[in-house]
Protein backbone atom coordinates (compact mmCIF):
# COMPACT_ATOMS: atom_id res chain seq x y z
CA UNK A 1 0.00 0.00 0.00
CA UNK A 2 2.76 2.10 0.74
CA UNK A 3 4.54 1.35 -2.30
CA UNK A 4 1.72 3.19 -4.27
CA UNK A 5 2.00 6.33 -2.58
CA UNK A 6 5.45 7.59 -3.10
CA UNK A 7 4.27 10.48 -5.86
CA UNK A 8 5.99 13.98 -4.72
CA UNK A 9 3.63 16.81 -4.62
CA UNK A 10 3.59 20.11 -3.50
CA UNK A 11 1.70 20.23 -0.58
CA UNK A 12 0.69 23.38 1.97
CA UNK A 13 1.07 22.22 5.26
CA UNK A 14 -0.35 23.92 8.72
CA UNK A 15 2.35 23.64 10.94
CA UNK A 16 1.88 23.48 14.79
CA UNK A 17 2.29 26.32 16.03
CA UNK A 18 -0.02 28.22 13.27
CA UNK A 19 2.81 28.82 10.63
CA UNK A 20 2.33 27.60 6.62
CA UNK A 21 4.85 26.03 4.83
CA UNK A 22 4.85 24.35 1.43
CA UNK A 23 6.37 21.05 1.14
CA UNK A 24 7.47 18.26 -1.35
CA UNK A 25 6.09 15.41 -0.01
CA UNK A 26 4.55 11.82 -0.51
CA UNK A 27 1.36 10.87 -0.99
CA UNK A 28 2.08 8.56 2.29
CA UNK A 29 3.77 11.05 4.09
CA UNK A 30 0.54 13.77 2.96
CA UNK A 31 -1.53 11.00 4.54
CA UNK A 32 0.21 10.47 7.91
CA UNK A 33 1.68 6.84 6.71
CA UNK A 34 5.82 8.25 6.65
CA UNK A 35 7.72 10.25 8.69
CA UNK A 36 7.31 14.12 7.78
CA UNK A 37 11.36 13.79 7.65
CA UNK A 38 12.98 10.71 6.93
CA UNK A 39 10.28 8.79 5.60
CA UNK A 40 10.02 5.70 8.10
CA UNK A 41 6.60 3.99 7.92
CA UNK A 42 4.49 4.67 10.74
CA UNK A 43 4.05 1.45 11.96
CA UNK A 44 3.73 -0.40 15.50
CA UNK A 45 7.52 -1.75 15.04
CA UNK A 46 8.66 1.96 14.09
CA UNK A 47 8.45 3.28 17.07
CA UNK A 48 6.70 6.32 18.68
CA UNK A 49 5.22 9.19 16.08
CA UNK A 50 4.19 12.76 17.09
CA UNK A 51 1.78 14.91 15.15
CA UNK A 52 3.57 17.92 13.47
CA UNK A 53 0.61 19.78 11.28
CA UNK A 54 -1.99 19.46 9.34
CA UNK A 55 -2.73 19.26 5.37
CA UNK A 56 -6.57 20.51 4.91
CA UNK A 57 -8.65 18.30 3.87
CA UNK A 58 -6.28 15.48 3.89
CA UNK A 59 -5.12 14.80 7.61
CA UNK A 60 -2.69 14.98 10.01
CA UNK A 61 1.34 15.13 8.88
CA UNK A 62 3.64 13.23 11.63
CA UNK A 63 7.34 13.25 13.20
CA UNK A 64 9.59 9.86 14.64
CA UNK A 65 10.30 10.95 17.62
CA UNK A 66 13.81 10.93 16.44
CA UNK A 67 13.51 13.41 13.90
CA UNK A 68 10.81 15.75 16.33
CA UNK A 69 12.50 18.94 16.78
CA UNK A 70 14.90 18.30 13.87
CA UNK A 71 15.27 19.65 10.32
CA UNK A 72 12.16 19.82 7.96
Amino acid sequence: MISNKQTVSSYVVMLDGGSLETLELTAAQAEGFECLTCKTQHTTESGAFQPVGRIPSIGTVFQCLKCAGGAR
